[in-house]
């Protein structure tokens, strides 16, 4: 069997990650991240999917004056975020006469944006995942007020100078990935990963989580019909075509089920956590379409 350590597993899947959905911005330059404060309110006002590629609009007429007000030019969906009550609030904004400006007046509009923050992580601003050295060191324990608190007395100064708030299994269901974790904190995630990577002793890794959202040139016109979408436990499939291999694929580019069965990618499907995944179809005259799905 192979095995891989850490550090060759993250550099997997962020080639695979590349390979099926992209960052926003490379680590090298700032992008702004906003978090809206209800995930109905703010949003693109184009369809979700297909289109907030271009949308520089939403459903709020006082989040629009801000945006047409600064230049900007998209307002985009991302997905990803490790911690579930930010899932389907956090969006990234495209070009801007001063992005600077345009964080401060969002930061002030504080009953429809939570927070905007200006990052040069090439992932979310405020989220993390980590691998630690033993996977019986360092796990969660409890709180301590809003503050995780871990087996580890050092891990926990951490958490507590920068306030981290979530933190849990990344791979709750692959016993093989116990040493894989994601956390949130309220603060800059950047400074964070520092300290975290020179605490060698605890952690072997430390790395952005992926702000991605997915590559629409890499989802063809539809070959199959997916019902429903979102789903809860199994989907059907229509196609006029056979299908020869159905995959998932989880938001950091991982294949987590790969099988020639429906019956046995229903039974797996069940099981997943709730969150976005891509459906991989191989059809048998050779062509391959991608499809966004969601489980609640």
């Amino acid at each position: 069997m192979l095995s891989f350590t850490p550090t060759s597993k993250f550099m997997i899947m962020k080639k695979l990650l590349l390979f099926l959905l992209f960052p926003i911005l490379s680590i090298s330059q700032s992008h702004l991240e906003v978090r809206l404060v209800n995930a109905n309110v703010g949003t693109p006002s184009c369809n979700y999917f297909f289109n907030d590629w271009l949308c520089n609009s939403t459903n709020d007429a006082g989040l629009n004056t801000i945006l047409s007000n600064n230049g900007v030019n998209y307002f985009r969906s991302v997905f990803g975020h490790p911690y579930p009550p930010y899932q389907d609030k956090i969006f990234t904004i495209g070009y801007a006469t001063n992005i600077q400006q345009l964080a401060n007046e969002l930061s002030a509009y504080s009953s429809v944006i939570a927070s905007a923050r200006l990052t040069n992580s090439d992932g979310f601003s405020d989220a993390l995942m980590l691998t630690l050295n033993n996977a019986l060191i360092g796990v969660p324990t409890g709180r301590e007020g809003d503050t995780v608190v871990t087996n580890d007395s050092g891990l926990n100064a951490i958490f507590q100078s920068f306030n981290v708030f979530y933190y849990t299994l990344s791979y709750p269901n692959y016993p093989q990935y116990n040493t894989e974790y994601s956390l949130t904190c309220d603060c800059d995630a950047v400074a964070l990963k520092a300290v975290l990577d020179s605490y060698s002793s605890v952690i072997t890794a430390a790395y952005y989580a992926p702000m991605a959202m997915l590559n629409l040139n890499q989802f063809e016109k539809p070959k199959a019909v997916i019902s429903p979408n979102p789903f809860s436990y199994t989907f059907d499939i229509q196609s006029d075509q056979a299908i020869a291999n159905y995959s998932i694929i989880d938001i950091t580019g991982k294949t987590i089920i790969s099988t020639s069965s429906k019956a046995e990618l229903d039974s797996q499907s069940s099981q997943l956590s709730a969150g976005m995944y891509v459906l991989n179809l191989d059809f048998n005259n050779g062509q391959k379409a991608n499809y966004k799905l969601v489980k609640k």
